[in-house]
């Protein structure tokens, strides 16, 4: 049993490291990651409605641009 204990000991102190670091690895690395690669939202401006339609045309937002170029 003295044996048993002593081996679980010694693979639990071999392993802590290796999963300590894999944890480490995914929250960083991981969610650096996923938030650099994440889709930018829309821009809009000040005062717009958040998604929806656009006070202006009653069309989406992002799916043209309402009043022409210049």
């Amino acid at each position: 049993m003295r044996l048993l204990a002593d081996a679980m000991s010694g693979m639990g102190a071999a392993l802590l490291p290796v999963a300590a670091a894999l944890l480490f690895e995914e929250l960083t690395f991981g969610g650096l990651v996923r938030l650099l690669l994440a889709p930018w939202p829309l821009a809009r401006k000040h005062g717009a409605p958040r998604g929806g339609m656009s006070p202006r045309c009653g069309r989406k937002e992002h799916t043209h641009v309402c009043g022409g170029g210049k």
